[in-house]
């Protein structure tokens, strides 16, 4: 809008200036409520006076001789920063005019829309939005237009989860899956969603895909990874892909990405491990595979295990196998840059979007397929932006959570913008 354009002037003279200052000084909420108040009555009527002008072009054209005005309707209309307003909807007797200041069927100020969704990604439920819309927002709503509130925002949530990756190159790929309570035809049941984040050449990272309602087997990762190229992923710059163990992953990967090795998470090589140790040993157990975790060297790491593998004899060697079958994916990111090594030993990035997605999920009951597919969009813009500031060499990578700029701010701009 043309900020040359002034429907509204304001004048404040002395007199009325002296008494508000004395009623502020009296009771500042009460003084605040008036001027609310004035402002509402003020913005009503020049929205009445814009529509009645609007009317009057409308019936001046050729084509509405035979036309002419039949009243009003009166409407409430809530607008951004302002609140509830009262208007008057003029009407013509052939029932043509439609309103381009006010559309007829417009309750809410698209504006407010968008912050409504805002507030539900944020982790607000619809039910608590609504319940509280009144007060945040300045007019009630129901929690089915919370709902419709996401169309305002799913079109460009759904292209930055399918954006074209041309020209970018990611050395390394974090691959993990994590389950949410989905709402389909009435009925709630887990579904997995498959998660791909990518290391780029400056060593931040990329969430690159979130597949919802796919199921986590090496069948639906070839998928994914499929998609992935069609995106224009460049699968040659690709060395490295951090995983668990699922069964078949490992031969999947490899097909998509011949270049690349695989490298297995530590985390959930270690969890699987201590589920295997006899309690008496798991602190002995865990000192001794910290040491080929942490090791200085490749080199260095091998010769750590072996006296794990000592140690602990017979009595875990159900644990010491269980790391033994995947020791050259635990040790794969000893092959790379040593300040990367520390990025490269576990899928925890993938951990932080699932951790986010939870939390913000956790208020909302149950998700919808609409829903979710926003919320995860949303989530992974809002990461992105702090990740991209911090690469994985970075020492401020353990502070990420304490970022201080608005990173849902900056997810709500690239989301409406």
């Amino acid at each position: 809008m043309n900020q040359d354009m002034a429907i509204i002037k304001l004048q404040v003279s002395v007199p009325e200036a002296v008494k508000a200052v004395a009623e502020f000084k009296q009771n500042r909420v009460k003084a605040l409520q008036t001027i609310s108040a004035e402002i509402k009555s003020a913005v009503s009527s020049a929205f009445n006076g814009l529509l009645h002008a609007e009317m009057s072009i409308f019936l001046g054209q050729p084509d509405q001789a035979d036309n002419k005005r039949n009243g009003y309707k009166e409407r409430e209309y809530a607008l951004k920063h302002v609140g509830a307003i009262q208007l008057r909807m003029p009407i013509d007797r052939r029932r043509r005019f439609e309103s381009s200041v006010v559309p007829p069927r417009e309750q809410i100020d698209p504006r407010l829309k968008e912050d409504m969704a805002v507030l539900h990604l944020a982790g607000l439920s619809k039910r608590t939005l609504a319940m509280v819309s009144k007060r945040i927002l300045g007019v009630e709503i129901a929690k089915d237009t919370v709902s419709n509130s996401l169309d305002a925002v799913r079109e460009k949530a759904l292209g930055f989860l399918t954006r074209s990756l041309e020209g970018k190159r990611y050395s390394a790929l974090y691959i993990d899956g994590t389950n949410f309570k989905i709402q389909r035809r009435g009925s709630t049941e887990k579904e997995p969603s498959l998660v791909v984040l990518g290391l780029d050449d400056r060593h931040c990272y990329s969430v690159l895909a979130i597949e919802p309602g796919t199921k986590d087997d090496a069948y639906s990762w070839r998928a994914v990874f499929a998609e992935l190229r069609k995106r224009g992923l460049d699968m040659n710059a690709v060395r490295l892909g951090v995983m668990d163990g699922l069964p078949g992953l490992e031969s999947a990967f490899r097909e998509s990405f011949p270049k690349a090795t695989t490298g297995r998470c530590w985390v959930h090589a270690m969890r699987n491990a201590f589920a295997k140790t006899p309690a008496r040993l798991r602190e002995p157990f865990k000192a001794l595979t910290h040491k080929v975790m942490y090791a200085s060297s490749e080199d260095a790491a091998r010769i750590a295990f072996q006296v794990l593998k000592s140690a602990m004899g017979s009595d875990a060697e159900r644990a010491v196998r269980c790391l033994e079958k995947d020791l050259e994916s635990l040790l794969a990111h000893y092959r790379f840059e040593k300040k990367l090594w520390r990025g490269l030993k576990t899928t925890n990035p993938i951990e932080r979007v699932n951790k986010e997605l939870k939390r913000r999920t956790k208020s909302m009951e149950t998700l919808g397929e609409k829903t979710l597919d926003v919320l995860m969009a949303f989530t992974a813009i809002r990461l992105e932006f702090g990740w991209q500031t911090t690469p994985v060499d970075s020492a401020r990578l353990n502070g990420l959570v304490g970022v201080k700029y608005n990173q849902i701010e900056s997810a709500v701009d690239t989301l409406l913008n």
